[in-house]
């Protein structure tokens, strides 16, 4: 069936008049005696097409997706991790350190534009092995950002913005509404002070505290002390995610409360719906990036529910025959600009997840009736697949 719009066209040619989109239509019939006369004239509305909502304040696009890795290497199996990246359809790396081990900027920046593209948005928090060759790098990656924002199909609203000293170091970047310290708290002094200055003036409704070191409870290996608790406080203050990578495995906490003490939120006990905002978030450490895989010697057992305080949602090690792979975190889900889903994958069997989860960025939210926080969940535990490197 033809619609309004066409239909009164249809009538207006046949009665030799016109038809007006959304105002009158006029027309002129045949007269008795070969002339014409006027035909009455008739209200024609049609409805415009809709324009989609403007995104809310601070919001990223719907359905953003952003990868997280570390530890990569410079050999087949660091490809195969960028190439599971691209075929997720991320729209953004976050490396939280350490690149390709061999202090070879030219070849790790030709790697990233072999697989992703030459203007493909990569951020980088600079690890312990990129010191020697930093200068370098981050020369690289200025270029990537530069190359990305003179696009001239990459409008405005997507240039890749970045303030601070030194970009991997002490900067922040905002990309597509995405708010993300990259950071090497080893660098300066005044860490915890920047942190909570740079969160508390971001409108964005998602953060990202992104840099390589650990806190020795805040991973599942055997890496010590390597940042102080200011850092990761500040951002669990400021509702920022906790991205860490150095640990060559991966591993996520439930909701936090408090990540000196690994004290779960009492709120929000699950350990796949997790909630992140001013004084709770989660953290992890995803360093899975290619380099090589370390095992877990910490908050054993070795299956969910793991030890130490509980704190631990998901543990993929050795002992988990884990292979290489990234975490995806895609934001704006389900219509929700403050909701979230993360899931990790391989790159044997990039369809099932090895670790999947919600998040919400609303402050508004509960889980279960006021007052009455569920106990916490089981994780579903899958069956390992079989090794392929």
């Amino acid at each position: 069936m033809l619609n309004s719009a066409r239909r009164w066209q249809r009538i207006g040619s046949l009665l030799c008049g016109t038809v007006l989109i959304g105002g009158v239509f006029s027309a002129t019939a045949p007269g008795t005696r070969g002339g014409v006369k006027p035909a009455p004239r008739v209200q024609v509305t049609v409805q415009a097409p809709v324009s989609p909502p403007p995104p809310a304040p601070g919001a990223t696009p719907a359905n953003f997706t952003v990868a997280f890795i570390g530890d990569q290497g410079n050999d087949r199996k660091s490809d195969a991790v960028l190439y599971l990246i691209k075929n997720k359809g991320a729209q953004l790396v976050i490396h939280s350190g350490d690149l390709d081990y061999d202090s070879d900027p030219t070849a790790f920046d030709n790697r990233v534009t072999n697989i992703l593209g030459a203007g493909f948005p990569y951020l980088v928090s600079r690890g312990n092995h990129d010191i020697t060759a930093w200068s370098g790098y981050k020369t690289k990656l200025q270029a990537r950002i530069e190359r990305h924002n003179t696009d001239p199909a990459t409008p405005a609203s997507d240039k890749i913005l970045c303030t601070g000293p030194e970009l991997g170091l002490k900067s922040a970047c905002t990309y597509r509404g995405l708010y993300i310290l990259l950071l090497d708290p080893s660098a300066f002094k005044d860490v915890e002070l920047y942190i909570r200055q740079e969160l508390a003036n971001s409108p964005a409704i998602w953060k990202v505290c992104s840099w390589h070191y650990n806190q020795q409870a805040m991973q599942v290996g055997n890496r010590p002390d390597g940042v102080g608790w200011g850092a990761y406080e500040a951002c669990r203050k400021g509702g920022a995610i906790i991205a860490t990578a150095h640990e060559h495995g991966y591993a996520r906490t439930r909701t936090l409360s408090n990540t000196q003490t690994q004290t779960v939120d009492a709120a929000w006990p699950d350990a796949n719906t997790l909630r992140v905002v001013p004084g709770s978030t989660f953290v992890f450490h995803s360093g899975l990036g290619g380099e090589s895989i370390g095992t877990q010697s910490r908050c054993l057992p070795t299956t969910f529910p793991y030890g130490c305080n509980g704190e631990w949602a998901k543990i993929y090690t050795k002992k988990q025959d884990a292979l290489f792979g990234a975490l995806f975190i895609t934001f704006y889900v389900d219509g929700d600009a403050k909701k979230a889903r993360g899931e990790f994958f391989n790159i044997k069997d990039p369809r099932t997840p090895i670790d999947s989860f919600t998040i919400t960025a609303d402050t508004l939210a509960s889980l279960g009736p006021a007052g009455r926080a569920p106990r916490p969940a089981v994780a579903e535990q899958r069956p390992f697949l079989g090794g392929f490197w």
